[in-house]
């Protein structure tokens, strides 16, 4: 089965606070991220020493979150993302994925495994769109937002794309570079994809919790490359 996993919060917090813009909004980045790492809730104690500031400067920037919805706190007095970070999410991508949906769709029904673009956002790895296959049985799961670390099979296809190489361009080296194989087989397969609406570099990778055969599936993701690289012409 492929390796997802949640990217570690220590080096980007310890990015952002050694970083010389605003320290205030740097903070409330890291607030966000600490509470996106920790749905199980926060404690203001647990937030201000994980952050390194006092209770008093951390009730000032818990203040406007917790009043647009971006924060919300329980009974218990344990801190949370917020419904409103929902609705921001929704419009970062439903342009995306009304563009890419069906195509999404198709490749995942017709290779039985979960198909997702993945994008680098600034050295962090996102799902921006992904469909599972409908036919039941288990199947990966990253859903939009999810953040990926050490995913080396889109790491390195995303790496090939940077400067706009073509799928098809990189696509006799495929198996070599951007798959996980074992014995023959995959779990996960890349090629690099260039839409302008995603902004950054990104791929499209197939992952299944069973090995399939890389001839297979190949030439079905390269065309679906394709298709999602040209879905904005005109």
């Amino acid at each position: 089965m492929p390796s997802f996993f949640v990217m570690s919060h220590g080096k980007r917090r310890s990015e952002l606070t050694t970083s010389d813009s605003s320290t205030t909004v740097e903070r409330s980045i890291a607030l966000l991220w600490e509470l996106y790492a920790n749905p199980e809730g926060l404690s203001a104690s647990d937030l201000a020493r994980r952050l390194d500031t006092q209770r008093t400067a951390l009730y000032r920037l818990l203040r406007p979150f917790l009043r647009t919805q971006f924060i919300r706190r329980d009974d218990r007095k344990r801190y949370y993302l917020g419904f409103g970070i929902t609705a921001l999410a929704r419009a970062v991508a439903e342009p995306i994925e009304s563009l890419v949906r069906d195509t999404l769709q198709k490749l995942a029904d017709a290779t039985d495994c979960s198909a997702m673009i993945i994008a680098d956002t600034d050295g962090i790895l996102v799902t921006v769109a992904s469909a599972s296959p409908q036919r039941p049985g288990m199947h990966v799961a990253a859903p939009p937002g999810f953040v990926h670390e050490n995913n080396d099979v889109a790491l390195r296809a995303i790496d090939a794309g940077r400067g706009g190489a073509a799928g098809n361009d990189l696509l006799a080296d495929a198996a070599r570079p951007f798959s996980n194989e074992n014995r023959g087989s995959a779990t996960t397969i890349a090629l690099p994809l260039h839409v302008p609406i995603i902004g950054s570099d990104a791929c499209i990778l197939l992952a299944s919790v069973t090995p399939f055969r890389l001839d297979d599936v190949l030439p079905l993701l390269s065309h679906a490359c394709e298709v999602v690289a040209h879905s904005q012409d005109p």
